[in-house]
C-alpha cells in the first residue's frame, strides 16, 4: 500500500510540475473569486418496513473558489439532499490545489479535498473521507489523450477496530472539443471514450469513481461491501448514524480480493459549455458499461449540471 501511494504520488507531481514547467505565465498573481452550484445525483436509503434499497435523490451544491491565473487556489462547497429520511446538508468539501485549463498544451489538475460528513442519515455510510485527485489532457492534437487518477483514505468506523480504509482509481481516456462563437457566446461540445479501473472496496464521493457516488447500483460494485449488506438489513438497523461511526455489520465478498485493482467499465461521456461574458453553464452527462464481473450488471449512467458566474 505505501509503495503503491509514493508511486501515485510521485507520478503526479512529475507530471503537474512538467506542465507547470512548461506553461508559466507572469499573470500568475491575479486572484478571481468565482460561485456557482453544482447538480447531480446522490444515492439514498429507501426504507419500506423491514425492506431496504437505494433511489437515487437531488443532491444541490453552491460553491465559492477563489484561485489565480496559474489555477492555485481554494474551494468550499456544501452538499445539500433533497431526499431520504432526513434532506438537508450530508457533507462540506473543501478543495485546494492547482486547477488551469486555459494552456495552449495542457490542461491539468492537483487537487486534495477533505469531506467533512455531517452524519446524515439520508446517504449510505463511506469511510473515505479524504481525496487526492489529478489529470493530465494534451490538447494540440485533433484526438485529445488524457489521464486521470486518484486515491481516496480515511476511517473505516463502522468495523469494530477502527482500521485503515482506501480506494485507488485510474482512467484512460481521449476526447476531442467542438468548439465555435455565435452571438456573442461561447459553445464547447466535447465528446470523450475512457477505459476505467480502481479497487472500489467501499461505497464514495470520489471524484475519480462518480460510477459509485452517483448510482444506485454501486452495491453491485464496491467489494468491501458495507452498503451492499445494508441493503439487506432492518429497517431498524438503517436508521442508525451514518458517517460517525455506528456499529454495523460489513461483508466483504468472497470471491473477489478485497484490495485488487481491476478494469471496471468503458465511459461514454459529453461535455458541453455555454459561456456568455462571465456566466458559464456545463452540462455534462456520462454512460458506463461493464466489462468485467466487477463492475456489476447494466449500464451506469451520471449526470451534472453546474452554473458559475467569475468575478
Amino acid at each position: 500500500m505505501k509503495k503503491l501511494l509514493l508511486l501515485f504520488s510521485f507520478v503526479n507531481f512529475f507530471s503537474i510540475g512538467y506542465s507547470q514547467s512548461n506553461a508559466s505565465d507572469s499573470s500568475g498573481s491575479k486572484w478571481h473569486p468565482s460561485v456557482g452550484i453544482n447538480l447531480e445525483p446522490v444515492p439514498v436509503y429507501n426504507i419500506l418496513g423491514t425492506d431496504t434499497s437505494f433511489v437515487n435523490s437531488f443532491s444541490i451544491a453552491p460553491y465559492f473558489s477563489y484561485r489565480n491565473d496559474n489555477g492555485i487556489g481554494i474551494m468550499y462547497s456544501p452538499k445539500f439532499v433533497m431526499g431520504g429520511a432526513t434532506p438537508g446538508i450530508y457533507v462540506h468539501v473543501i478543495t485546494a490545489g492547482i486547477e488551469q485549463y486555459n494552456k495552449k498544451i495542457w490542461d491539468y489538475v492537483l487537487d486534495y479535498s477533505h469531506y467533512f460528513f455531517t452524519g446524515n442519515t439520508s446517504i449510505p455510510y463511506t469511510p473515505l473521507n479524504n481525496e487526492i485527485y489529478s489529470s493530465l489532457t494534451y490538447k494540440k492534437s485533433w484526438i485529445r489523450p488524457f489521464i486521470q487518477a486518484g486515491v481516496g483514505f480515511g476511517k473505516d468506523t463502522e468495523n469494530v477496530s477502527s482500521t485503515s480504509a482506501y480506494d485507488i482509481g485510474a482512467t484512460i481516456g481521449i476526447s476531442h472539443a467542438f468548439s465555435w462563437d455565435k452571438n456573442n457566446a461561447s459553445y464547447l461540445i466535447s465528446p470523450s471514450v475512457t477505459l476505467n479501473a480502481g479497487t472500489n472496496q467501499y461505497f464514495s464521493l470520489l471524484n475519480i469513481t462518480k460510477y459509485i457516488g452517483r448510482s444506485t447500483k454501486f452495491t453491485q460494485i464496491v467489494k468491501n461491501s458495507v452498503a451492499a449488506a445494508a441493503a439487506t438489513r432492518s429497517a431498524t438497523a438503517n436508521r442508525r448514524g451514518r458517517n460517525t461511526g455506528g456499529t454495523t455489520t460489513t461483508t466483504t465478498s468472497s470471491s473477489i480480493p478485497a484490495e485488487s485493482f481491476n478494469l471496471n467499465n468503458i465511459g461514454l461521456g459529453i461535455e458541453s459549455e455555454i459561456d456568455l461574458g462571465s456566466f458559464s453553464i456545463r452540462p455534462t452527462a456520462n454512460v458506463y458499461l461493464p466489462v468485467s464481473s466487477f463492475a456489476g450488471i447494466g449500464v451506469i449512467s451520471y449526470w451534472q449540471l453546474s452554473f458559475e458566474y467569475n468575478f
